[in-house]
């Protein structure tokens, strides 16, 4: 069990690392739900796996390989990434929308439509069922009240991840309070490499189109003809 999960891991950092150096424009949405899997499930991995080997210290391989205490990581790290997950998701919607005029109803559908493909595409075994559930749910709420435009700047859409990290890991309430500054300050280090890279690829308006060919009409979007100025105007 504890070789598989290390294969498993070994391989989606072997995907994420491939994605960290390829430069290409995300032009479809599926390239985004691939991007926004990935990196998402590195800064969960990367950040609750960190923390842990720092709390735990010389005990780690030893914990990690207790029967016991592996279902509380495994809740833990699906529960961080389905944070991280949306943290994500929210972002790149609010990017697409805040370059391309997409609209609030269709930026809602497409925030919907982005994190579907994620979740369908990743959440597989006992754990990821346990938290499919209440990932989703928490995600359509979240979808619905997001004030878009305020998302697209800064960090302001990783809001939750670092909130989650701290709750759902399994480490003492003593020592959460602690940790709680630098857990959050870690994590949203890991994210603003994640924003640049995005922030480059992203092509929001091609984006915008391939999500438009399946999407209903919304009366939100109109498109209209932009003529250039003339010089004497």
């Amino acid at each position: 069990m504890i070789l598989k999960q290390i294969q498993q891991f070994a391989l989606s950092m072997q995907k994420v690392w491939r994605i960290r150096f390829d430069k290409s424009p995300i032009e479809r949405i599926p390239q985004l739900a691939d991007f926004v899997s990935t990196r998402s499930a590195y800064v969960a991995q990367t950040s609750l796996f960190g923390y842990l080997k720092t709390r735990m210290g010389r005990e780690y391989v030893e914990i990690f390989t207790d029967e016991k205490f592996l279902p509380s990581i495994q809740y833990s790290k699906w529960r961080v990434y389905g944070a991280c997950l949306s943290d994500l998701t929210i972002f790149a919607t609010a990017l697409v929308a805040h370059r391309s005029d997409l609209g609030h109803e269709n930026t809602v559908a497409l925030a919907k439509r982005l994190h579907d493909l994620c979740v369908a595409n990743t959440f597989e075994g006992e754990f990821a069922e346990q938290c499919h559930d209440i990932t989703e749910s928490e995600f359509k709420a979240r979808a619905t009240k997001t004030i878009w435009a305020n998302s697209a700047i800064g960090d302001t859409a990783f809001s939750l991840s670092p909130v989650i990290l701290i709750e759902s890991a399994p480490v003492t309430h003593e020592f959460k309070d602690l940790d709680c500054e630098i857990v959050t300050n870690s994590i949203r280090l890991r994210w603003a490499d994640v924003r640049n890279q995005l922030i480059k690829r992203l092509d929001s308006a091609a984006v915008r189109a391939d999500f438009l060919v399946d999407a209903p009409p919304s009366p939100n979007v109109v498109d209209i003809p932009r003529f250039k100025r003339r010089a004497n105007e």
